[in-house]
């Protein structure tokens, strides 16, 4: 069984910031790094859940980081322990040097990953 890993807006702001910094420099090979690296976790994150580190828990909602398989970024994820169905939602995207903030699982987080994909 295999979960739906979804992207939230704020994983896709942050995979478009540091997309146009690559660009920016001219990085070809960064590029690609990025995308693998993306498409891997999500793949894996869809079989292997808990596989990241352990950030926060609220309730049955867990929030973890993963290292990517490719590149040097760090995704937040979150999904809810007691649906083995449920999504996983990729929540941030950071380059493993940038400055982040503080994790905290937001309502709109929280909401995402507690819902249940009717299948």
């Amino acid at each position: 069984m295999s979960r739906f890993v979804r992207r939230h807006a704020d994983f896709e702001a942050d995979f478009v910031k540091l997309l146009g910094v690559i660009v920016e420099r001219g990085e070809e090979a960064w590029i690609a790094m990025l995308l693998a690296g993306v498409v891997d976790a999500s793949a894996m994150l869809g079989k292997l859940p808990g596989v990241g580190t352990l950030m926060l828990r609220s309730g049955t909602v867990v929030m973890r980081k993963l290292v990517l398989p490719k590149g040097p970024y760090v995704a937040w994820y979150a999904y809810d322990a007691a649906h083995p169905r449920g999504d996983v939602w990729l929540l941030r995207l950071f380059h493993a040097r940038q400055r982040w903030p503080s994790p905290t699982l937001r309502r709109s987080w929280r909401k995402a990953a507690g819902k249940k994909r009717r299948r």
